[in-house]
């Protein structure tokens, strides 16, 4: 009978989003969705991926037709054509959709959104139906995940909530020994967020050594038959894919090395960009970390996971890979992203299925365990009604979140992020380049990044500049800045 419920509570919900997005949402184009979208203009078009005229006029009707001129979108291919830089798998999912959008004559820019709600729905069927069979881990796991930062992610115009869907299906089949369908659902998400690849190598190399390490009597032996090479060969290919595709349209094993902006230009790609104060700000920035978006749901499946890694040794290679993709993220030259609402950023989403995973695992139904649920969804509808629950405002990507604005007009002196965040939140711009930025409160300034090159712009703005904040000015370039505190 409790089955039963959750299945029908699960319908309900369904058809509930499904309605809300097709009827009530109004949706802003965002993030990539010129080539995700447009992928699926041009296939309905002429079946291929490149860029034609036609396309670009009829994507300009939808879209604005800035995203054209826009350097790092449709990149001149070998043939002389442009094509996108994004893989399209996630837009051949979505073509589908379109197409019954077009025949119901409904909003064909929801595309992105109903195949992320499609992705979700059977991911969440899949694994209650094969993994799940008690009803509260059932009950658990639907309310973790779709009160999560996921709720918000529904309607972002991206591969992000598909390759979460897969991380998830890749763990829970992991944790259930079934290494070549883990290795498999790792490979199709690296697709989507290339710093999955980290992943996905690493899920390949735990299936191949599963299928030919042997412990007999207390020794192991080193055994590989054909089957296994040919099938861990096919493996590897199948996370090269993008790489391949690459290859053959721009020559190049990632065309973002050549992207003209003003980060690739100054920083470049690669783990030169990477740093401890970044992983930090991965999980705990005040805008962008992780954990303010989903503060319990992080403190309960850490507190599993370190549980876990006490009582199994094998648990710190999962870490350990964890870390590595994580710094993994930060090779790109630029930080500063958009996103769905003020938070997370999107580079440290894949977290989220690994702790979905050890919350549905050992929370029991105890006394405990049933405090620590109802703190998750308490929790989870606070932190949710501040980003806008299923439709957050895509501009609050350029403002600054609830709690860093308390903590700027309160503490300035407790948030110091990397430029690239105070800046854009700040000034709500997302430029190529860093400029000076003022962060005033009821006409006080509080905060500034300020260049050297803009020193009497801020003594003009805010009255004076620190005796220490200018001196330390004095040993930076015209292009490089400081903090300044009020």
């Amino acid at each position: 009978m409790t089955n039963k419920i959750i299945w029908g509570i699960f319908i309900i919900l369904t058809l509930f989003l499904t309605g809300y997005i097709l009827f009530f949402v109004k949706l802003e184009p965002a993030g990539d969705i010129v080539e995700y979208y447009g992928i699926t203009e041009s296939f309905l078009n002429h079946e291929s991926f490149n860029l034609s005229s036609q396309d670009q006029q009829n994507l300009s009707l939808a879209l604005h037709p800035e995203y054209f001129q826009d350097p790092q979108y449709y990149i001149k291919g070998k043939d002389g054509n442009r094509y996108p830089v994004h893989f399209f798998l996630y837009s051949l999912l979505a073509l589908p959709v379109r197409i019954i959008l077009i025949f119901l004559q409904l909003d064909e820019l929801k595309t992105l959104a109903i195949t992320n709600l499609v992705i979700l729905t059977v991911t969440s069927f899949w694994i209650m139906r094969k993994f799940l069979t008690v009803p509260f881990q059932r009950i658990i796991f639907l309310t973790v995940l779709y009160l999560s930062s996921v709720l918000s992610f529904i309607i972002w115009p991206g591969p992000d909530l598909f390759y979460i869907c897969m991380l998830i299906l890749a763990i829970f089949y992991f944790y259930q020994k079934k290494y070549l369908l883990t290795a498999i659902f790792a490979a199709i998400a690296s697709w989507h967020s290339q710093p999955l690849i980290i992943i996905a190598l690493a899920a390949l190399g735990n299936y191949f050594l599963s299928e030919t390490l042997k412990k007999i009597n207390n020794e192991r032996y080193f055994q590989i038959s054909w089957k296994i090479f040919i099938t861990s060969a096919l493996l590897f290919f199948l996370i090269l894919t993008p790489y391949f595709y690459n290859l053959a349209v721009f020559g190049l094993l990632t065309p973002w090395i050549i992207i003209e902006n003003g980060w690739t230009k100054l920083n470049g790609f690669g783990l030169q960009n990477a740093s401890f104060k970044k992983l930090y700000e991965q999980f705990f920035d005040l805008n962008i970390g992780f954990f303010w978006y989903a503060p319990i749901i992080f403190l309960t499946g850490c507190f599993f996971f370190f549980k876990s890694l006490i009582s199994d040794k094998r648990e710190w290679l999962v870490f350990l890979t964890l870390i590595v993709t994580a710094f993994f993220y930060q090779t790109n030259p630029a930080w500063h992203y958009g996103t769905a609402g003020y938070g997370p950023t999107r580079h440290i989403l894949f977290i989220l299925p690994f702790l979905i995973y050890f919350i549905v695992k050992y929370l029991k139904t105890s006394k405990v365990g049933s405090l620590a649920f109802s703190i998750i969804i308490i929790s989870q509808i606070y932190t949710l009604s501040l980003n806008g629950f299923i439709t957050p405002k895509f501009e609050n990507t350029l403002y600054n979140s609830p709690y860093a604005s308390f903590v700027l007009n309160n503490f300035p002196q407790l948030y110091s992020p990397t430029p690239e965040i105070f800046v854009d939140r700040t000034n709500h711009t997302d430029l190529d380049h860093i400029t000076s930025a003022i962060y005033v409160s009821d006409g006080f300034c509080k905060k500034a990044y300020i260049l050297k090159s803009d020193i009497e712009y801020l003594k003009k703005k805010c009255g004076s500049i620190p005796p220490e904040s200018e001196k330390q000015l004095e040993n930076k370039s015209m292009t490089e800045g400081v903090y300044v505190n009020y």
